[in-house]
């Protein structure tokens, strides 16, 4: 079971391929409102102009003194959050790619991965207390749901049957449905307690440290699909970024890396990702086939 953190460090060790970025260390503690950044080791090259990073926040630098290794900037760069780092913290001169930045790219394929597309998904669980009159139950409001998987009633102690004939209502009138979605039985069934299971999009993260499965939904089978959606995503923004004509001061590098090179250069794994996100898809729908009759 990974976490946040773990998919973010692989990525950076599969996309930099053993490149070793330009490092230095914290030399004491700051909070999340100092401007002044005071460096372990000499600076080497960091100046006015370029940005850092420690941990998952970029700073911006305005000034640098070398004699006392110390850094004036700009807390919490190109839409990062200002946090406390602790000395000793390993501090990375322009990053080829912030963590912020794939922290962001995993979000985005957490929500991808559950699209109809792609027809991944998490399945919860949740208890009703029905009464055994109303037509329509309204589902609890904090439910993300894109479809039902199956409704049981316990009839005696750990007695469950299947409910047939249930359909699951969207866009419901909030002012009396509070989440949007209703169950709806066709058949009057008895009061009891219900036990529905659906199918739910992954959730996203809010920090590295969270694990994905607990957190997120994404069962550990998943975990090389998320990697690898990241690292194309990462990877398609530079080929836009290389195709900047400024960006090109070395004429040889227009000859020895041509446009589309980088597109291509990660052809085969989008392939596997799709391959993947297929094979997982059809492991869920043999897992959990719907038994709901709507008709």
């Amino acid at each position: 079971m990974s976490t946040g953190s773990a998919v973010i460090n692989r990525t950076l060790r599969q996309l930099l391929s053993g490149v070793i970025e330009q490092r230095n260390k914290l030399s004491a503690t700051i909070n999340a409102t100092a401007t002044t950044v005071v460096l372990s080791y000499e600076l080497d090259g960091i100046r006015a102009g370029q940005v850092f990073e420690i941990d998952s926040e970029l700073f911006y630098v305005w000034e640098a003194t070398a004699g006392t290794k110390t850094l004036t900037v700009e807390r919490g760069w190109n839409g990062t959050t200002a946090a406390a780092h602790t000395a000793g913290a390993v501090v990375t001169t322009n990053p080829r790619f912030p963590r912020s930045q794939i922290f962001d790219a995993l979000n985005d394929e957490l929500l991808d991965l559950s699209s109809p597309m792609h027809g991944l998904f998490q399945v919860k669980t949740f208890d009703f207390d029905y009464n055994g009159s109303a037509d329509i139950i309204n589902l609890p409001p904090v439910l993300s749901i894109i479809d039902l998987v199956g409704v049981h009633i316990r009839v005696t102690g750990d007695n469950y049957e299947w409910v047939r004939k249930v359909r699951l209502l969207r866009d419901l009138p909030t002012d009396d449905f509070s989440s949007g979605f209703g169950l709806k039985f066709e058949n009057r069934i008895r009061s009891g307690r219900l036990r529905i299971v659906y199918k739910a999009p992954f959730s996203s993260l809010t920090n590295e440290s969270q694990n994905l499965l607990n957190i997120a939904g994404l069962p550990t089978s998943c975990e090389d699909i998320i990697n690898m959606g990241v690292q194309i995503r990462l990877m398609a923004s530079r080929e836009i970024k290389r195709n900047f004509t400024e960006s090109q001061g070395d004429t040889r590098r227009a000859e020895e890396v041509g446009a589309g090179a980088v597109t291509n250069s990660i052809t085969q794994l989008v392939r596997m990702r799709r391959d993947r996100i297929q094979a997982e898809a059809t492991r869920l729908i043999k897992q959990y086939p719907t038994f709901l009759s709507k008709d």
